[in-house]
């Protein structure tokens, strides 16, 4: 189907498999392997892992590190990202994800990375020309050290900036992050009291297309 051309999306090759899960059968629930570019056409449910770096200045002001997606990323060039971000392939443990991802994409070496910490998920289904998927993104937040600067380190990210979260948001109202990024800023916002219900009034709705039940099984 590839040499053909059968499908768009195939042009994206990444040799990189991505698990089907069964809530029965073999004991690590995987039933079937696919290649990642061709999850969009199956509609199966993917996962990754979303870093928020941010620093704590100082001043007390917060500032976010953000990441620009490079111009030859094969999927949303140009627009704006966590500071490290990923999907979860085969046979990577989510923990694991996070420390690759951390040094893969921004410089970050093991020692800081393992001071992510865990802070839930974020559910959603994305639509595109190629149909519904359902993605489970893990969310982490890291607090750097005020004189470490992320490096782009595998081609993935052009440049780092370090932002105040109003100029996040910014950029967020402006549609200039991927939205899968723009929904995990929306999280940290919502979890560290910077959208609440007294400034916005779909607080409630955000919060519900934030965590999307998703009707797949997964791992466990």
């Amino acid at each position: 189907m590839r040499a053909e051309g059968a499908w768009a999306s195939l042009a994206k090759w990444r040799n990189e498999l991505y698990p089907i899960y069964a809530p029965t059968g073999d004991p690590t629930r995987v039933v079937a392997m696919v290649e990642r570019a061709s999850s969009y056409n199956f509609g199966i449910r993917t996962y990754g892992v979303h870093i928020n770096g941010f620093v704590n200045g100082a001043d007390g002001m917060r500032r976010m590190w953000v990441g620009k997606r490079a111009a030859t990323k094969q999927t949303w060039p140009g627009y704006l990202d966590q500071i490290v971000a990923g999907g979860i392939g085969n046979g990577m443990g989510v923990e694991e994800s996070v420390i690759k991802e951390c040094y893969e994409e921004g410089g970050i070496p093991e020692s800081i990375a393992r001071g992510a910490r865990a802070a839930g998920m974020i559910q959603y289904f994305t639509q595109s020309e190629l149909g519904l998927q359902p993605e489970t993104e893990y969310v982490y937040d890291l607090e750097l050290p005020l004189d470490f600067v992320p490096k782009p380190t595998d081609g993935e990210v052009e440049e780092f900036y370090l932002w105040t979260m109003d100029q996040v948001v910014d950029n967020v109202r402006k549609n200039l992050f991927k939205p899968n990024c723009a929904v995990c800023v929306v999280d940290f916002l919502i979890r560290h009291g910077y959208l609440t219900p007294e400034n916005e009034p779909d607080y409630i709705e955000i919060i519900q297309n934030v965590h999307s039940p998703l009707p797949f099984p997964g791992p466990k």
